[in-house]
Parts: structure tokens; sequence; C-alpha cells
């Protein structure tokens, strides 16, 4: 079968909502640096790489932005 799109699967992403736990909570947020939507903020987050879970994608991906390695990941589904 030969596709017609870019690729193969559909486009599959894992964001991550990391909260403090203080007394009232913040959310962590990133600036985006590529577009669409260049400089607005949104939750840390992801693309899926083919032989990924959603849980690897979204700790692969708070790496990538530094965070894992500051914090403790619980991961809730």
């Amino acid at each position: 079968m030969e596709y017609t799109y870019k690729y193969p699967r559909p486009a599959v992403t894992a964001d991550c909502v990391v909260m403090t736990r203080e007394a009232v909570p913040q959310v962590l947020l990133i600036e985006r640096g590529a577009e669409p939507f260049k400089g607005d903020w949104a939750f840390p987050g992801g693309f899926l790489n083919m032989d990924e879970t959603t849980e690897q994608c979204a700790i692969r991906e708070l790496e990538e932005e530094h965070i894992s390695s500051t914090v403790a990941i619980r991961i809730e589904a």
C-alpha cells in the first residue's frame, strides 16, 4: 500500500502537565521555539517515535527540555 502523506501512521503526541505541590500549585509551560505558534506558551511534549510508548515519549520530551533531572516524575493515566 502506498501512502499519500509524509508519515505512514497517524501523528501521535504526548504532552506533559508538570505541577508543583505547593498550596497554590504552579504549572510548567515552555515557550515554543518553532512554528506553528512559535513564541506561544505550551505544555512540554512532542511526537511519539515509532518504537516508543506514550510514557517513554513523555519522559524523553521532558529530558529534551532538561526538566526530568530537576523533578521527580510520576506518570498518571
